[in-house]
């Protein structure tokens, strides 16, 4: 089990990413949360198996339809239980 930071950079607030990555976490079993960062940018923490969290990680890489991701920054934390993966506002 391990818990990861994914920072996205590019088109991505307005364009449905926080409901891509809340849909694609919970398809895969990830726990954690997704919001909407000042900057402009969209934070991703979640925490899974090691094949689940990989998984995660390409499809944000690759993001919704309509999101032009320019860069993605991701960091490993120290494990954190969620209870489900959510929307924070």
């Amino acid at each position: 089990m391990r818990t990861i930071r994914i920072r996205v950079y590019g088109r991505v607030q307005g364009v449905g990413f926080r409901y891509y990555a809340l849909y694609t976490a919970r398809s895969l079993g990830i726990t954690g949360y997704v919001r909407n960062e000042p900057d402009g940018s969209v934070e991703v923490v979640g925490s899974g198996r090691d094949p689940d969290i990989e998984a995660l990680i390409e499809s944000i890489d690759r993001g919704p339809k309509y999101a032009n991701v320019a860069k993605t920054e991701t960091e490993e934390l120290p494990f954190m239980r969620f209870e489900h993966f959510e929307i924070r506002y």
